[in-house]
């Protein structure tokens, strides 16, 4: 049998907002790709189907922030909710996400050391001196063990402290311990503060992930060589058709890749309009979810009269000295040593179209640039966790867990619904579940729908295993689920589980449908997909409201961490 499971979620975008979604991500592809670039055709005849393309791709953009603002509606989430940004930035939230210390102004002493510690989740300092290895501070520190070791020109300092956060209830009680170590000159730490990133022990078991940082920003060199900022601009194309609008499109285009010599930082640019003017630029931001805060940003103007480009762009550089980050600014000009060819529009031939290429021999040109505003950041801000103004799955499902159902129906009796933890979930959208095998005593098991394997880098919101039962009467639905939480540490993740119970708030009415039969066959070669005849009249019964949710809080849970599914 042949069964085509509905697309719950996906037939609710415009066509073309799809179709955007999916240039966009190839853009990105393409971006990410070393070397790759977005060409331009010789001829530029195919004009509907670019501008089709624009157009489309423009819609996908528009459709993300749709789906970010719909989704976030129907979560009924404030975007920014005092009480909700303090305790997700509060003690208990840091000792998730940075189990870690400042260890500042190390000091090498005989026969032992001196120095500053700063616990970051609960920001407690203490000053600490050693001797032998072993340190105690001035005002001792419960449940905080600290020591020091060094051998020649470098020092390894590494803590492990107990300590509990209550802004949140329950009052939760943290481990945690790390190891770093440092160059030494003349006695003293090369960087300071020194970080020590810690591993968790209780609650859980984890190791927080770190971001990775724009591209290049350890790169060694990439200070010292942002101080004399240059470019490169390859594979330049310039195209600039003068059309009549009914049987040609008037345009100007211009195609660039822009290397950052600094940090090797590539950028593909394409110009957004029928102007040439004002160039869009993008790197491997627009594809990676574990750049950060901080995004190298670029921006380019363009004269089509002179060929004339002018580069401003930001990046970030801490190849130096990771506890000194620097956000770098630089700008440069030059115009473009185009070679063209200029020929008649075949379908317009009174009209012009000119296509423009760099001569050189390895068609690059070279851009010095002039160095702008140099920032100091936050010591080790580059590759921290970016600070959280909601929960996200790990917090939410340990202090206040939630499902989010919606789209609940029955055909022929089977039900189906779709889920999702409530949650700081972007632009996810709830993920369908349909009734599998009878698991006994009403209960139902859950096979999940389209997306049930999703593994993307926050992992799915959903459960990975589960059972439901439907009460008619009473219009409960109740929920056994098991789910896991990889944000923090993908490698071992938090597995939760617990059961919920929620009423369906909401008229359901029924009508008879056709009930047609499937098959799961695989289309033979050459075969059209064809819709079967009708072979009866089923009862379908729905939310009256297409768009009702309702959330049911998750009882008896229990967490614990290991290695991921």
């Amino acid at each position: 049998m042949r069964r085509y499971l509905p697309f719950t979620s996906w037939d609710k975008l415009p066509s073309c907002g799809v179709l955007g979604l999916v240039l966009l991500t190839f853009v990105a592809g393409k971006i990410g790709g070393r070397g790759g670039y977005i060409s331009i055709p010789g001829s530029l005849s195919d004009d509907g189907l670019w501008w089709s393309r624009q157009l489309c791709l423009v819609l996908g953009v528009m459709t993300m922030a749709r789906l970010w603002f719909v989704g976030a509606a129907a979560l009924g989430v404030s975007l920014a909710s005092a009480q909700a940004v303090i305790s997700a930035q509060g003690c208990t939230s840091r000792s998730f996400t940075i189990p870690s210390w400042f260890v500042e102004d190390l000091t090498a002493t005989e026969g032992g050391a001196s120095f500053s510690l700063l616990n970051r989740a609960t920001n407690q300092t203490a000053e600490y001196t050693c001797q032998g290895g072993n340190c105690s501070a001035e005002e001792e520190i419960e449940d905080l063990v600290a020591s020091v070791q060094i051998s020649g020109t470098r020092a390894s300092v590494s803590v492990n402290q107990t300590w509990s956060c209550s802004d949140r209830t329950p009052e939760t009680k943290f481990t945690a311990a790390g190891t770093a170590s440092v160059p030494l000159t003349d006695g003293k730490a090369d960087s300071s503060p020194l970080l020590v990133k810690g591993s968790l022990l209780q609650p859980v078991a984890l190791t927080p992930r770190y971001n990775e940082g724009p591209t290049g920003h350890d790169t060694p060199g990439c200070l010292a060589k942002s101080e004399n900022p240059s470019w490169v601009l390859s594979h330049v194309i310039w195209a600039d058709q003068d059309g009549d609008e009914i049987t040609s499109v008037k345009e100007q285009r211009l195609t660039f890749i822009l290397t950052n010599l600094a940090n090797g930082y590539e950028a593909s640019c394409m110009s957004q309009g029928p102007v040439a003017t004002n160039i869009f630029c993008a790197g491997t931001e627009f594809q990676s979810f574990t750049i950060g805060r901080y995004s190298i940003s670029t921006a380019v103007q363009f004269d089509p009269a002179t060929y004339s480009v002018t580069v401003s762009q930001t990046w970030f550089c801490d190849d130096h000295n990771p506890a000194k980050p620097l956000q770098i600014s630089a700008t440069g000009t030059l115009p473009l040593p185009l070679s063209c060819t200029t020929e008649p529009i075949p379908s317009s031939p009174t009209h012009l179209k000119k296509f423009c290429t760099v001569p050189t021999t390895d068609s690059t040109v070279s851009l010095t640039g002039t160095l702008g505003t140099v920032v100091t950041l936050q010591p080790y801000s580059i590759e921290d966790p970016v600070p959280a103004t909601q929960d996200s799955c790990t917090l939410s499902s340990i202090y206040s867990p939630k499902w989010q159902f919606s789209y609940f129906s029955t055909y022929n009796g089977s039900i189906s619904f779709e889920i999702i933890l409530q949650t700081n979930r972007g632009f996810r959208y709830p993920n369908p579940v349909y009734q599998g095998k009878s698991a006994g005593d009403g209960w139902w098991e859950c096979e999940m729908g389209y997306d049930g394997g999703a593994q993307v880098p926050e992992g799915p919101l959903w459960p990975y295993k589960c059972q439901f039962r439907w009460d008619e009467g009473r219009k409960e639905l109740s929920l056994r689920a098991e789910w896991e939480c990889l944000e923090l540490d993908a490698e071992n993740p938090v597995r939760f589980s617990g059961v919920s119970t929620a009423t369906v708030n909401s008229n359901i009415v029924c009508e008879k449908v056709e009930h047609r039969e499937y098959t799961d066959e695989p289309l033979g070669e050459g075969e059209e997909l064809t819709i079967p005849e009708p072979v009866g009249v089923v009862d379908y019964c729905y939310t009256e409201n297409p768009s009702y949710a309702w959330v049911g809080d998750v009882k008896d849970v229990t967490w614990t961490s290991g290695k991921s599914l």
